[in-house]
């Protein structure tokens, strides 16, 4: 690993469980910018292109309510390219780069935003499932909460570990959006609150579920993946092997499931 911000326990944390939790890694004045660049979008939620906003939180795929209960914009720097010059997007590129060993750079960002007493969670889900490719890719990905974290509004649970069992088959949501896997068993769920100024980290193998925000207020997170690759992480020379050899009919050899192996 490069020097960076993490310690060596947080380092080993994220090795052994899949995730770390960080209680003060941006200051308010970070927080504030972002807040200040992604409320403009949200704003005008309903005026943005279709294929960058969806609602996590719709009930079935044609659900149509006045309001998002949980508003995901897609990629929302290439909507406010101000938020890649951003302190809380330097710092999460640094210490991305402190634990993938490479030069990492952005891969995705998303944003989702959770109305006060909201009864829809995002269910439990591995990043993985969403990224269309069968070789887990070596990213992390940062949940930056723009205010506390709680249990009430929705912050984030892992199953510590589960990364190291690779991907599980999920099954797609009524709603078209998202997809999900079973709850798992209650003992192995650890409940993350993150005070404001902190954020979680996990790999895309790690199992996850925020909650309801049954708070009064918004519950706002910006979400972003780096990778050694960066955006061209599905065009790597690893792929494009193990496509060549699916053509050709050859299953491609198995990656271990350790996160330094995996995305």
């Amino acid at each position: 690993m490069k020097h960076g911000p993490l310690q060596a326990a947080q380092l080993n944390a994220f090795e052994a469980d899949g995730f770390v939790v960080l209680s003060d890694l941006f200051s308010a004045a970070m927080l504030d910018e972002v807040r200040s660049l992604l409320d403009p979008l949200f704003s005008r939620f309903n005026e943005l292109p279709t294929h960058v906003r969806r609602d996590l939180g719709a009930e079935h795929r044609d659900s149509l309510e006045a309001e998002a209960r949980s508003a995901e914009i897609n990629r929302p720097t290439s909507l406010e390219p101000r938020l890649r010059a951003s302190g809380v997007f330097r710092v999460c590129r640094a210490v991305a780069r402190q634990l993938t060993g490479h030069a990492a750079a952005y891969t995705f960002d998303h944003a989702i935003y959770k109305t006060p007493n909201n009864q829809r969670p995002t269910h439990w889900h591995q990043d993985q499932a969403y990224s269309g490719h069968r070789r887990v890719l070596n990213t992390v990905h940062f949940w930056v909460p723009l205010q506390e974290a709680t249990l009430q509004n929705g912050c984030m649970q892992f199953v510590p570990g589960s990364h190291l069992s690779g991907p599980v088959p999920h099954v797609h949501h009524p709603n078209g959006h998202t997809l999900h896997v079973n709850a798992p068993a209650e003992e192995h769920i650890r409940v993350c609150p993150v005070p404001i100024g902190g954020c979680t980290i996990h790999g895309p193998l790690t199992m996850h579920y925020t909650g309801p925000n049954v708070s009064a207020e918004i519950r706002r997170a910006w979400i972003l993946h780096f990778g050694p690759w960066g955006r061209l992480s599905k065009y790597r020379p690893r792929i494009l092997i193990d496509r060549i050899a699916r053509l050709a009919g050859i299953e491609p050899r198995a990656t271990p499931h350790a996160m330094k192996a995996s995305s």
